[in-house]
């Protein structure tokens, strides 16, 4: 598998010199004891400046609450196992989704999102009285025969927690539904729910590692090692089109979300996070001439 991943990355660097590039703006980096592999970002919708960021598997279940800079303002300790954390999605009524939807070597057949009320990074930390957060529901789901995709892309949407399935051979990215309201207590025994195929996303070939919807539920943003897409939905209001694509060089980067109309990305490795300006990522507006090579400026 990592042998797959290095020739993955190095296509998409390849496919990134050939094409015209942006360059990413740095906001600041991670405190590499803390995130040093960071997995997931999302933007908290009751806390002003505040980004929720987490680790991939292998390491403690802590959530981190960080600024735009990357630097750390609280972290919560989680009652849940961190199998292999991947993203993490928002709803506009308090809740936080933690993924664990990693599948690298498709042996999983049961994958879980865990819903969790969202914590105020304010409360002083006290390791002494602080006891993990429980989750609020567990959601659990089946993969579908024959397809256990592994995923790294999550957001909620209309009730929904949906799943972007990651995958390497060059076929478009997939969505997929879990449903939310009614989910299985964190005390009870969740049984796996069955997932339902959204359609694909159009021209996403390239693995996708991170995603997240705008608070208005207008555009989603799907982002690669080297790429970022945005697509808008269309009038019916069931399927995505093609809206921006943005080319930048080959970094790790795993996770995005939405700032306003701006997308900030999560890089691994201690890389930290990057903007992506509206005026930037528009430029590449789907059958317009590509961007050009530039620093987004203030």
């Amino acid at each position: 598998m990592l042998i797959v991943m290095a020739c993955l990355i190095l296509q998409e660097a390849a496919r990134a010199a050939r094409a015209d590039v942006v360059t990413l703006e740095a906001l600041g980096r991670f405190d590499h004891r803390h995130l040093p592999e960071a997995s997931g970002i999302v933007r908290s919708r009751r806390h002003p400046g505040i980004y929720w960021v987490h680790n991939d598997s292998g390491n403690a279940p802590w959530l981190f609450a960080v600024r735009r800079d990357g630097s750390l303002v609280r972290r919560f300790r989680l009652a849940i196992p961190n199998l292999d954390w991947e993203a993490v999605g928002i709803d506009d009524a308090g809740h936080l989704y933690v993924g664990d939807l990693g599948n690298n070597m498709g042996l999983l057949r049961v994958r879980t999102i865990y819903q969790v009320d969202e914590p105020d990074p304010a409360i002083q930390e006290n390791p002494a009285r602080d006891r993990p957060l429980k989750p609020r529901r567990t959601l659990s789901y089946a993969l579908p025969q024959g397809n256990r995709f592994d995923a790294e892309g999550l957001f909620v949407d209309r009730g929904k927690a949906v799943v972007v399935a990651k995958y390497l051979d060059r076929r478009e990215a997939e969505l997929f539904e879990v449903g939310v309201d009614g989910g299985e207590r964190a005390a009870g025994a969740p049984a796996a729910r069955p997932v339902h195929s959204l359609g694909r996303l159009a021209k996403f070939t390239e693995p996708a590692t991170g995603a997240d919807l705008s608070e208005d539920g207008t555009l989603l943003a799907i982002c690669s090692y080297a790429v970022t897409r945005v697509y808008r939905r269309t009038a019916g209001g069931e399927k995505w089109e093609p809206l921006a694509e943005v080319r930048y060089a080959q970094r790790p980067i795993e996770g995005i979300t939405w700032d306003g109309r701006d997308l900030i990305l999560a890089a691994e490795d201690g890389q930290g996070l990057f903007l992506l300006r509206e005026a930037l990522w528009r430029k590449g507006d789907v059958g317009s001439a590509p961007a050009r090579t530039e620093t987004a400026r203030p």
